[in-house]
């Protein structure tokens, strides 16, 4: 399914680029329809209707794929794939070592901590990696 939605956003993002609508690539713009759904799903979850409840979530969700396929197309991430594979290790690591015990806090904070160090360090890495150094 999600694969499905990702093949869909590709899509839409090529007649964007056909369209050549300049908001359609305005990340500022993304952004901010995303979260004018945010609005849309607290109203929904006020009036507690699960049916639009979850087409406005799922609005989140498009609104997130285009965003994230707009990213990619600058060059600024590689792949849906792999922020769903980042987010998947960060949480394992987040959420697999809790106890549901009062220490869960002081757990979570450790694994985010050490998380933060190594992803400075991978951030550098990337960062001094596209600046090689001259020659001669």
């Amino acid at each position: 399914m999600v694969q499905d939605l990702i093949k869909l956003v590709e899509h839409k993002h090529k007649i964007d680029l056909k369209r050549g609508e300049s908001k359609y690539f305005d990340i500022n713009w993304l952004l901010n329809e995303i979260a004018l759904e945010i609005e849309e799903v607290r109203a929904e979850i006020k009036d507690k209707n699960s049916a639009k409840l979850e087409d406005e979530l799922g609005d989140i969700l498009w609104a997130w794929l285009i965003l994230v396929e707009k990213l990619k197309n600058r060059g600024l991430v590689s792949s849906h794939k792999n922020i769903f594979k980042r987010a998947l290790k960060k949480y394992r690591e987040r959420v697999l070592p809790l106890t549901g015990t009062s220490i869960d806090s002081k757990i979570w904070k450790e694994v985010k901590r050490k998380q933060k160090i190594k992803l400075e360090k991978e951030s550098m890495k990337n960062l001094y990696s596209n600046f090689p150094l001259e020659e001669g």
